[in-house]
């Protein structure tokens, strides 16, 4: 039996990261608001002092990258992404050109595609598949099972970085992004095919959204094979300011609510990142069964305090700080509006202190550690 000086002890005890984000995605009370923001590689290369071109030519510098970042800022968390399968370095070269990024392949000397530096670094082919028109070319479309995930290298890296990032005592993330439209819209080609199919060929729009889920599962597994604590799900076309709460609640929904559940049933905690205005969906999230909604972007009409009145007792809040400010703001003025976020999602727990959406890619790092700043000198619960 704990003597009352061991068990002042345990209470006192300080929160991890780790422990942290749980409790704040749970429910449960932490000892202060949790910094969480949304960081992608291009400003995590940034903030290291790297090119972005680095880890787009090594994709295996990543998860060192994305930790590294995460550390500078006192971010509580660390998002993970899938890299390309181990045959990939064997098989592919990127080359800089003429300030360009091009892969090729090694055994041909073929001229694959080339990177968008300008955006989120997607391979642009020269030669694209054909766009999915119909069901039987849905049938087609390949959905790789954990095993391959893993055996095959796609998570390699990702594993290296969760096992340092729970030796920083950080939260563990893995990202899986594009359970409906932008899954729809990468197979479809354009956002146009993929939106009219919603009133044209609503069974071919289910079909490609029940593909994606089942993509989404296999990978959830992966990483929950891996030890993540958490795994982040969304679509940034899913949003009220592309479509209307009845398509979000017939399509979206219950995509998300499959995903969310099935990542519970292994006992892992689960958000979703939402872009754009979401002010139109919010009765409907906590329907989903997610543990968190990400984003709450304030040049689209959104606020923390709005956010958490409308879900913020079955959801946790996290996010609110504009990228804008973040970008191109002083660190006082970043430090005013991460205060203020704070000051609305802290009341009864379940707010984690984020930015709107990903965090841009040249945004001074003085501006980042202000807004942690901002989480210690306010978030702080008695």
């Amino acid at each position: 039996m704990n003597t009352p000086k061991q068990v002042d002890s345990q209470k006192t005890k300080p929160m991890t990261s780790a422990d942290r984000m749980r409790a704040a995605l749970s429910g449960r009370t932490p000892d202060r608001v949790p910094f969480a923001p949304t960081l992608y590689l291009d400003h995590a290369c940034f903030a290291c002092g790297q090119r972005f071109e680095e880890v787009l030519i090594n994709p295996a510098r990543a998860p060192e990258f994305m930790l590294d970042a995460a550390l500078r800022y006192g971010s509580d968390h660390v998002r993970n992404f899938p890299g390309p399968e181990s045959s990939w370095y064997e098989q592919k070269v990127v080359r800089e050109e003429d300030g360009c990024l091009f892969q090729y392949d090694r055994r041909t000397g073929h001229r694959e595609g080339e990177y968008d530096l300008a955006g989120g670094g997607t391979l642009q082919r020269l030669e694209k598949p054909a766009p999915v028109r119909t069901l039987d070319d849905v049938r087609a479309l390949p959905v790789l099972t954990t095993e391959e995930y893993l055996q095959r290298g796609f998570l390699k890296d990702v594993a290296v970085g969760i096992q340092k990032a729970h030796a920083h005592n950080l939260f563990a993330v893995g990202v899986c992004a594009g359970q409906t439209l932008n899954f729809m819209v990468q197979k479809m080609g354009t956002p146009e095919a993929a939106l009219l199919s919603f009133y044209d060929e609503p069974n071919l729009a289910r079909a490609l959204i029940n593909k994606a889920v089942a993509i989404s599962v296999e990978i959830s597994r992966a990483f929950i094979k891996l030890g993540v604590d958490a795994v982040l799900f969304g679509d940034s076309y899913a949003s009220g300011s592309v479509i209307s709460p009845q398509m979000y609640e017939d399509f979206c929904a219950p995509a998300y609510r499959e995903l969310a559940q099935e990542i519970h049933r292994h006992g892992v905690l689960c958000y979703k990142h939402c872009c754009g205005n979401y002010n139109p969906f919010l009765d409907l999230v906590p329907s989903t069964g997610i543990d968190g909604m990400d984003g709450i972007d304030p040049t689209c009409g959104m606020s923390v305090g709005h956010t958490k009145e409308k879900v913020g007792n079955q959801v946790t809040v996290m996010g609110g700080i504009s990228c804008l400010t973040l970008l191109n703001g002083t660190p006082e003025q970043v430090y005013e509006e991460a205060s203020r976020c704070v000051k609305e999602g802290k009341p009864g727990g379940r707010y984690v202190l984020g930015s709107a959406c990903a965090v841009a890619r040249h945004t001074p790092p003085a501006n980042l550690l202000a807004a942690a700043k901002a989480a210690c000198d306010h978030g702080r619960y008695p």
